[in-house]
């Protein structure tokens, strides 16, 4: 069934100043550059602005397909909040920057009451987001112009090309566009060659999650008894990620390893990106760090414990799903092994800067995939 709109399809002419409301969690924004990416294709005239919060800022700054990357203040808002007048004044401080760019049209690919909040206080006439039963918070109060996904439990790539496809930019093409810069890529190959000076595949491993998400978390001695067998048995050099606060654990699986695998040093998304890139599997839960790698191109064992794979998974050929059930601890070493042992076998296309991860619509979604003109 194709995605369906309450209103009359709204098409962008080259003269829309759009803004595109996807604010908060790396995983989220990654799986809404392929909508970007049709928008772009579509309407290569439009001006097209992103709001963001910090945590994904980085990855968008620079981005060849946007024109101007927002910053939400988040951090000053909160901090606010503990004086009513002092955030009022905040709210209508950004309001009045939004305004001042005169957007036409609000897109709200994320559906919560703050990003609708967002579409309203920008003043764009037109603002489309996702119908009731779509959407968290009663978010589709802020927009006039409602998109029906064909199902309510989609991936959330094809959530975000349905948004795309009821504006008007349709298209076989998924495309994750990322930028690299010449620096960017040179320090993830010097960290890569001192990792792995004899050029061997190196497996990225990702044990960190947010607080919040401690249950998708696999435990550091798994993640170190596999470190060991990657190395052992298949000769990859395992890289241990990390992100805030995580040091310490990826510093738990490097001695339960025996130092057969190494800590990456501190690194950007944008950095981490590039290693990614060139890398020859990336092994992790469901967190952003496993979404980026889907985004450049890297194959993933993703783990996964009691999150819906059908909503998060990393999509197309190459990839490799490991579910649980209520527990993560339920999955062994020898698992994973075998599943980045298939991976690691295969040829790797090459990588780089130059080469945008890039796949078929009707192939990752077949012939439902796709939106009612």
């Amino acid at each position: 069934m194709p995605a369906l709109m309450d209103d009359t399809a709204l098409r962008l002419t080259g003269q829309d100043r759009v803004l595109v409301i996807r604010l908060g969690a790396v995983g989220d924004v990654l799986r809404t550059l392929p909508a970007l990416h049709l928008i772009r294709q579509a309407y290569p005239d439009v001006n097209l602005t992103w709001i963001v919060e910090d945590l994904s800022r980085d990855l968008l700054l620079g981005h060849p397909e946007i024109d101007e990357v927002l910053r939400l203040p988040r951090r000053e808002l909160k901090e606010a909040a503990a004086s009513p007048l002092r955030f009022v004044k905040g709210l209508k401080e950004l309001a009045r920057d939004l305004r001042r760019r005169r957007f036409t049209v609000a897109l709200d690919f994320q559906g919560s009451f703050k990003s609708g909040l967002l579409s309203w206080m920008s003043g764009a006439p037109r603002r489309v987001g996702f119908a009731p039963g779509h959407c968290r918070e009663m978010s589709f109060l802020f927009t006039n112009l409602r998109v029906r996904p064909r199902a309510q439990r989609l991936n959330r790539v094809e959530k975000n090309l349905a948004l795309a496809e009821a504006v008007g930019a349709a298209g076989d093409e998924v495309a994750v566009v990322l930028p690299e810069s010449p620096e960017e890529g040179e320090r993830a190959a010097s960290i890569l060659r001192d990792a792995a000076p004899r050029g061997e595949a190196v497996a990225v491993l990702s044990p960190g999650t947010s607080r919040r998400q401690a249950h998708k978390r696999w435990p550091a001695e798994r993640y170190a008894r596999l470190a060991a067998l990657l190395r052992d048995t298949l000769g990859a050099v395992p890289l241990v990620a990390w992100g805030p606060g995580e040091e310490t654990v990826a510093r738990v699986i490097v001695e339960g390893s025996s130092g057969r695998a190494h800590v990456a040093p501190a690194t950007s998304l944008r950095v981490l990106a590039a290693i990614l890139r060139r890398a020859g599997v990336f092994i992790g839960a469901d967190t952003g760090p496993m979404h980026l790698a889907w985004a450049v191109g890297c194959p993933v064992v993703a783990l996964f414990g009691p999150t819906d794979p059908g909503l998060n998974a990393p999509l197309g050929p190459g990839n490799a799903i490991l579910r649980v059930g209520r527990s993560m601890a339920d999955l062994s070493p020898e698992q994973v092994l075998a599943a980045a042992r298939s991976i690691l076998a295969r040829p790797r296309r090459p990588g780089g800067a130059g080469w945008p991860a890039r796949w078929s619509r009707h192939h990752l979604f077949g012939s439902a995939a796709g939106a009612q003109p």
